[in-house]
């Protein structure tokens, strides 16, 4: 019998060494671009754990989620356990580090607790590994965008992942497209959240339930939020979005893919419409990546303009969490991939060489 239960994740020998591995290799990767380690608190306030749905307050922003974990203290007061980094990275950067004269560039490690529901599989504590890239000018966002999707596809790259796909989109794209198919306000959050929560089945049944009143143009933007989880290449995409009137919403997204394929990175990335972030203070392009042997994304994030000005500092900023939890079921289903271990303990900066010239 059990009389020691543990609650939360651990990690025996084995698994701390494949951990350390991956975590190296992306501090390594993002130290030579000039990001420096910051440690965030695990606890936050109450009254900034996560965004609400408008974006406006920190209260129950997770689509899909429970409440945070609370953590009672000492005094009575009550803390949460960081469901996010982003937002406390955020917050410790206005305070500290701007205003600067040079964007600041941090990456930082540890555990964020997401409450899931039940049955889902996956765990309420995770492993992250992210970097944040704060006060770059507006008018290089397609810069500072591009820099933070090189630097993904570097960061899996040298951690070993090899056969993985990042997908793009952008936060105002899902409205435009929301605005074509001219949802209502109540049924456009419904949608929203069924979206980032990946309950397909729940948001086939609102896309379904909608009626184009006999207008053809309305039509197109109904049969663009059907066809969204089917759409499998950027050209059949931009075609879905062409048609249904929208194409202009996607051309700083085209930019960016542009870019990325002139940088030789051109086969890590597609447009991918249907990808809409847990957090909603996402303004721009946001991503995630999928790889071979893990069913949940690898890497995730996005452009967040508005969030610092909640902190008394307005200035724009993009960046991306690793799930490396994630990357170790990725790898482990290379063949051959747990007995390399005691050889790849310090990353191979081999791969990404020529990619990083062209920068």
């Amino acid at each position: 019998m059990d009389n020691f239960p543990t609650w939360g994740r651990y990690y025996l020998p084995a698994d701390a060494l494949i951990r350390r591995h991956i975590e190296s290799s992306l501090a390594w990767t993002f130290e030579a671009r000039g990001y420096e380690e910051i440690v965030p608190p695990l606890l936050v306030g109450l009254d900034m754990a996560v965004l609400d749905s408008s974006g406006s307050t920190f209260t129950n922003g997770l689509a899909g989620a429970e409440k945070p974990y609370a953590v009672l203290a000492r005094d009575g007061s009550f803390f949460a356990l960081r469901s996010d980094m982003t937002v406390p990275v955020a917050a410790l950067a206005v305070r500290h580090l701007l205003p600067s004269e040079s964007p600041v560039r941090l990456y930082y490690s540890g555990s964020v607790f997401r409450p899931q529901k039940a049955g889902n599989g996956k765990p309420e504590e995770r492993r992250q590994f992210g970097a944040e890239l704060i006060g770059t000018d507006a008018a290089d966002s397609v810069k500072a965008d591009c820099e933070i999707l090189a630097m993904a596809a570097e960061g899996l790259i040298n951690t070993g992942v090899r056969d993985f796909c990042i997908g793009l989109s952008d936060a105002k794209l899902f409205l435009a497209m929301l605005d074509a198919a001219r949802v209502e306000d109540d049924a456009k959050d419904a949608i929203w959240s069924a979206l980032a929560s990946r309950d397909y089945v729940r948001y086939g049944e609102l896309v379904s339930s909608l009626d184009d009143g006999g207008d053809p143009q309305k039509a197109l933007g109904i049969d663009l939020l059907k066809r969204l989880l089917a759409l499998e290449s950027t050209e059949e995409s931009l075609d879905a979005l062409r048609r249904a009137g929208v194409c202009d919403a996607a051309s700083e997204l085209i930019r960016i893919l542009d870019v990325l394929e002139e940088r030789g990175l051109g086969k890590c990335f597609r447009l991918d419409l249907s990808i809409v972030r847990e957090f909603r203070y996402y303004t721009g392009v946001v991503f995630e990546g999928y790889a071979v042997g893990c069913a949940n994304a690898v890497i995730g994030g996005g452009r967040y303009d508005k969030l610092l000005a909640r902190f008394g500092s307005s200035a724009p900023a993009a960046g991306l969490a690793v799930d490396v939890d994630a990357v170790v079921s990725a790898l482990q289903a290379v063949e051959g991939g747990e007995r390399r271990w005691n050889r790849y303990l310090w990353p191979n900066t081999r791969p990404c060489a020529k990619v990083r010239s062209r920068h």
